[in-house]
C-alpha cells in the first residue's frame, strides 16, 4: 500500500446538506438518486471512483466499514444502505412527496416490495458476465470490454480486500469477512446452474409484478396507483438492471409480459429516473476506460478504416 493515500475524504461545508455518496452504475444508488430527484430534496453528489477502489480507502471504510455504497451524510450522521436512506427520507422530510406505501396498501403489493428488495441484484450482475450465453445484446456500459475488465478486477477482490484488511487494522475483521463472503460467492456463481436457479426467481417475482400491473388497468400510472412508490422504485430500476445486462427478453420484451413492457416504456420515459441515469459523455469515458488495450487497437484500427473508407466514398 502506498504511504500516502490515493483518495482523502471530501470536505462537507454545510453540515444541513445532504451528501450521496454513490456510483453512477450502481442499482442501489439508482433507487436512492431516483427518490430524491421524486421527492425533490436538495443534496450534493460525490461519485466514488470504484474502478480505482476507493469504495475501500480509508476514508470511505470511515463512513462505511463494509464498503458498501450508497452512504447518505448530514452532518454528522451517516446513514449506509438504500433501503435504510429510503426509510430516512421518508421519516425526514414528511413535507416532501411521500414514497411509502401506506400501511393498509395492498398486501401482495408489500409482498411484492420486500421480494425485490431481497433479490441480490450484484450477484445477478456478475453471473450474466460468468454466464454470457443466457443474456441477448447488453447495453452500455455492459459491453463486452468492459464486462471482461469487471471479470478480470472481480477475480482479485479477496486478495484486495486482504491486503486492505491488513494496510487498516481498525476495519481487519470487517473486510476480511467480506472476502470470505465474495469467495463463497464467487464460487457459487461459476456454476450456471446455480445462476439460472437465480434467474427463475426473478421470474417468479416478475410473474406477481405482471399481475398487479394487470390489475391497475389501463387508466393507473403506477403499480400501487396514480402515484409512485418505492416499490416501483424498486422495480423501476430492477427492470432498468435486466435490461442494460440485456435479460429483457427472457423477461419481458416481445409479448411475454405486455404490461410490463409498457411499465418500463413508462419508467423510461419519467423525467425524474433520467435524472438517475449516466450521460452518453459518462457512458463512453466509462467504456474506454475500462476497455483492454487489446480491444482498443482493435476500435482504433476499425475507426482509422472507417474514415478511409468515409473520406474515400466523399471523393467519389
Amino acid at each position: 500500500m502506498e504511504d500516502e493515500p490515493r483518495f482523502k475524504r471530501p470536505e462537507v461545508v454545510n453540515d444541513d446538506s445532504l451528501v450521496l455518496y454513490c456510483n453512477q452504475y450502481s442499482y442501489y444508488c439508482q433507487k436512492v438518486l431516483w427518490a430524491l430527484h421524486e421527492k425533490d430534496i436538495k443534496f450534493t453528489k460525490y461519485e466514488i471512483d470504484v474502478a480505482n477502489d476507493e469504495h475501500f480507502s480509508e476514508w470511505f471504510l470511515e463512513l462505511n466499514p463494509r464498503a458498501e455504497l450508497p452512504v447518505l451524510q448530514k452532518g454528522l450522521l451517516i446513514v449506509p444502505g438504500s433501503n435504510r436512506i429510503l426509510d430516512y427520507l421518508e421519516e425526514n422530510y414528511p413535507k416532501n412527496k411521500p414514497l411509502k406505501l401506506s400501511w393498509n396498501e395492498n398486501v401482495k403489493i408489500l409482498n411484492l416490495k420486500n421480494a425485490l428488495d431481497k433479490l441480490p441484484i450484484g450477484v445477478i450482475t456478475m453471473g450474466s458476465f460468468l454466464h454470457p450465453r443466457t443474456v441477448v445484446a447488453p447495453k452500455s456500459p455492459f459491453v463486452q470490454p468492459v464486462r471482461y475488465t469487471i471479470l478480470e478486477r472481480d477475480e482479485t477482490v479477496s486478495k484486495r480486500l486482504r491486503d486492505y484488511a491488513k494496510a487498516f487494522p481498525a476495519f481487519n475483521e470487517v473486510l476480511q469477512k467480506k472476502a470470505e463472503f465474495h469467495d463463497r460467492k464467487r464460487q457459487m456463481l461459476t456454476s450456471e446452474q446455480y445462476f439460472l436457479q437465480l434467474l427463475d426467481i426473478v421470474d417468479h417475482v416478475l410473474a406477481d409484478a405482471e399481475t398487479e400491473l394487470a390489475k391497475s388497468g389501463e387508466d393507473v400510472t403506477w403499480i400501487a396507483g396514480e402515484d409512485i412508490t418505492l416499490v416501483d422504485i424498486s422495480l423501476g430500476c430492477l427492470l432498468y438492471r435486466l435490461y442494460v445486462l440485456g435479460l429483457e427478453e427472457r423477461f419481458w420484451a416481445g409479448g411475454k409480459r405486455p404490461q410490463m413492457e409498457k411499465y418500463f416504456n413508462r419508467v423510461m420515459t419519467s423525467e425524474n429516473f433520467q435524472h438517475t441515469l449516466p450521460t452518453k459523455t459518462s457512458l463512453l469515458k466509462t467504456i474506454w476506460l475500462n476497455t483492454p488495450s487489446t480491444y482498443k487497437a482493435g476500435i482504433a484500427a476499425f475507426s482509422f478504416s472507417s474514415m478511409i473508407i468515409g473520406s474515400t466514398l466523399l471523393k467519389r
